[in-house]
């Protein structure tokens, strides 16, 4: 009877989401870290912010540095003194097709030199072929606000310029519900079943 039980609550805990860190401008480069990403469906991105101003917009393969014509994400910018930001944003994954991201900071043109990501790459929508692309972009844009991720507290020793109020917004192929809510569902039903086996 025990090991029906244990059986289950592996199959319970297996299909726990991940969390994806991606660390955004660490180190003073224009990068995403890491910038090629695998994800599956219900696992959460979650961008960490350092200095000195960064935000990430989802954006089109075909058009590069520009907001994505239909769903997606956009963080705002979350300005850093040293350190990292008070928050992160997270944005769950909806989709296993490639999703391509930016910064879109126009001091210094951080997309038109380099700075981008891609989740889910295919053979025919690499990140090379973007950053390709967007050398020849004139100015990075973003959308008016925040939407489509959740921006959250961090913990630890952080030294940001400005704490963002937290924001949500839903909607989009990417969309704001984050993990959190989730892996707390499972951390909890996980303890009730270890609770009934002893």
């Amino acid at each position: 009877m025990y090991a029906r039980h244990m059986v289950g609550l592996g199959s319970v805990l297996v299909a726990a989401a991940a969390v994806i860190r991606v660390d955004v401008g660490s180190n003073g480069a224009f990068t995403f870290t890491p910038d090629t990403i695998k994800a599956n469906v219900g696992d959460t991105l979650d961008f960490h912010f350092h200095p000195l101003n960064h935000s990430v917009v989802m954006g089109d393969f075909g058009n590069p540095c520009a907001p994505a014509k239909t769903g997606g994400f956009f963080s705002g910018f979350l300005p850093v003194s040293s350190g990292q930001a008070t928050h992160s944003f997270q944005v769950k994954v909806n989709s296993t097709d490639p999703v391509f991201f930016y910064c879109a900071q126009t001091i210094l043109e951080h997309c038109r030199n380099g700075m981008a990501g891609v989740v889910n790459p295919s053979s025919s929508q690499t990140l090379g072929a973007y950053k390709n692309a967007a050398k020849s972009v004139g100015t990075a844009s973003h959308p008016a606000s925040v939407f489509g991720g959740t921006l959250v507290s961090t913990p630890g020793p952080t030294s940001a310029s400005a704490s963002p109020s937290p924001a949500s917004t839903g909607g989009g192929a990417y969309a704001g519900d984050a993990a959190p809510a989730a892996s707390g569902a499972v951390a909890a039903l996980a303890l009730a079943v270890a609770a009934f086996l002893v």
